[in-house]
């Protein structure tokens, strides 16, 4: 009888071994989902002629999102958030982008896990209260850098960033080529999600997410 409970004891023990050294690989490998690609410039650009200036609008095939790591029990994975809800105007006067903004339906990203999206929208982002996320450009960006031919330029913008009901002037570069009649950016931008006063998730404690992440966006420009 008791080297029955020992034995007992033993593959109880031996369970819980294989649960905590295999469960974050099996999470990363089958629980996690498969990951859409970083959003930016797609496929082959035409190129295109013609004057720059005019007006233009953002168009449906845009796309925006976020991408977050977090670590389950010593597994780092990471998570990207999309959307092609993504609305906006942009002015180009003398080959110069002289305004621009570009806003997001938060509510509408989606990852490969409702429940994850769930909590997002409600204890993350609180959409409710705070629907949309802004990026304006704040000073002039030289478009006459922008070959005809397609090629793909890397061109400085400044902007605000809005998030969660918070603005913080940012930085960074825009991957810019032509293509057609269109102009088509593409980039990323670094984020403290402190910064903007959102609260990582703490639900579940053996998962941890990262204090910072990068908010992304693909964007195709038609003129109105």
């Amino acid at each position: 009888m008791r080297k029955r409970v020992l034995w007992i004891i033993g593959a109880v023990l031996a369970v819980a071994v294989i649960a905590v050294g295999v469960g974050p690989w099996a999470y990363a490998k089958f629980f996690h989902g498969d990951q859409p690609d970083a959003l930016g410039l797609s496929g082959a650009a035409t190129g295109g002629s013609g004057s720059l200036d005019g007006n233009w609008t953002v168009a449906p095939e845009s796309a925006a999102g976020y991408e977050v790591w977090e670590t389950l029990n010593g597994q780092r994975v990471f998570v990207r958030g999309q959307t092609q809800d993504v609305t906006g105007t942009a002015t180009v006067e003398d080959s110069t982008l002289s305004a621009g903004v570009v806003e997001v339906d938060v509510a509408s990203i989606a990852t490969d896990s409702e429940r994850r999206d769930a909590m997002f929208d409600m204890m993350i982002m609180n959409t409710g209260s705070f629907p949309t996320a802004t990026f304006e450009v704040t000073e002039p960006v030289d478009l006459s850098v922008v070959p005809e031919d397609g090629s793909t330029v890397s061109v400085p913008v400044s902007g605000k960033l809005t998030l969660h009901g918070q603005t913080r002037d940012v930085t960074t570069n825009f991957d810019i080529r032509r293509s057609g009649e269109n102009i088509e950016t593409a980039g990323a931008v670094d984020v403290a999600w402190t910064d903007y006063g959102v609260q990582k998730p703490t639900t579940f404690p053996n998962i941890v997410v990262e204090d910072a992440g990068q908010v992304q966006f693909s964007i195709v420009l038609g003129k109105s």
